[in-house]
């Protein structure tokens, strides 16, 4: 397993895009959301969708126009020393969103499903068939992450029509909350959340072409930030604002109101197995995006000799954070660092790459 994975199309990069970009809608982050935005909460997926696209086409402009990856694009606007600071930039982010999902989707499992199971136990599972699924490789990933794809989508859809019941429109007023301009600021913060776009550049010549690479970014991204808008809205509409804010995970509680019959009464169960899928996908994304990083610039010929040691990395890293309050605080702190990744990258290489362009077309002129 190299970190050429081989070819890959349409369908694989908007699976891969889809999974890695949805998972925090099954955590903390949308209680986070509308504690800050209030009734106007739902609008902030679409607006941080729509900066983290636009940076992730200003950096395909770039990529496509040297018919490279993100590493071997850097290594010509920065040089090698600026490559190697690049490349380790974004492998620590890899790492830390592996780390911070991991955690969460541990707890979350030990709160909702296994309350008598030992941490250590669920967090050993977790992490053992994430590194199982990065040692089959990311073609295996992708495609099982577009197969699932249709259940994540219907599935919550379901949930939403389900709950049609408890809807109560005014719960959205006043439909402004905290303010336009408070919403326009989160927004931009909350880009972090679409941090995983960017390895549709890092795996950039396992796509067909660069049009494959714009596809799979907005189709992709684009049903993910549409579910993560429709799981606030409706929450909303379900629970309001404040009872609202008072839930620890948003979808987890939708899908605890929904009751079809005396025989098949409740369906959280089935949801936690998606949310466990989801969470596994994304950790094994995370992980392998992150190997690629190191091996490019090592130049070593294969990833699989340094799965265990990225996923003990991943492990010791979780384990840090001392309870749940203090993980849900520095998952916080981690999207705004991933967001200076969303920015950071794009940004400096277009800088570098059109001024280096104007001073080669001055010398010729």
């Amino acid at each position: 397993m190299s970190y050429q994975p081989g070819l890959m199309g349409v369908a694989e990069g908007i699976g891969l895009t889809f999974v890695i970009m949805l998972p925090r809608v099954f955590l903390t982050s949308p209680a986070i959301t509308i504690s800050t935005l209030q009734n106007l909460s739902w609008a902030a997926p679409l607006l941080n969708w729509a900066i983290a696209l636009a940076m992730f086409y200003l950096l395909a402009r770039v990529t496509g126009r040297f018919k490279d990856d993100l590493y071997g694009v850097s290594e010509r606007l920065l040089g090698k020393a600026g490559a190697w600071a690049f490349a380790f930039f974004y492998f620590a982010l890899f790492i830390l969103d592996a780390a911070s999902l991991l955690r969460q989707f541990a707890e979350n499992t030990l709160l909702s499903a296994l309350p008598a199971t030992e941490f250590r136990v669920i967090i050993f599972w977790y992490i053992s068939f994430a590194a199982i699924l990065v040692f089959f490789g990311i073609e295996g990933i992708a495609r099982t992450a577009y197969l699932v794809m249709p259940f994540i989508v219907g599935g919550v859809l379901a949930v939403i029509l389900l709950l049609a019941p408890f809807y109560d429109i005014y719960r959205l007023l006043p439909w402004q909350g905290a303010g336009i301009g408070t919403a326009v600021g989160r927004g931009l913060t909350l880009a972090g959340l679409n941090f995983g776009v960017l390895l549709l550049l890092i795996l950039a010549p396992s796509f067909q072409k660069p049009a494959t690479l714009k596809t799979a970014a907005f189709y992709g991204g684009g049903v993910s930030a549409a579910l993560r808008t429709l799981v606030i809205f409706f929450f909303l509409l379900a629970f309001g604002v404040a009872e609202g804010m008072e839930k620890t995970l948003p979808f987890f509680e939708m899908s605890r109101l929904v009751y079809l019959s005396r025989y098949v009464q409740r369906i959280e169960s089935l949801f936690i197995v998606i949310w466990v899928i989801v969470g596994l996908l994304a950790i094994a994304i995370d992980i392998f995006i992150a190997l690629c990083l190191i091996a490019r610039p090592l130049g070593l010929p294969s990833l699989r000799p340094l799965v265990p040691m990225v996923a003990l990395i991943v492990v010791n890293l979780a384990v840090i954070p001392p309870d749940l309050n203090a993980v849900v605080e520095a998952d916080n702190r981690l999207i705004m660092l991933l967001s200076a990744g969303v920015y950071g990258g794009p940004l400096l290489l277009s800088a570098v790459a059109y001024f280096k362009g104007r001073k080669k077309r001055s010398w010729f002129a």
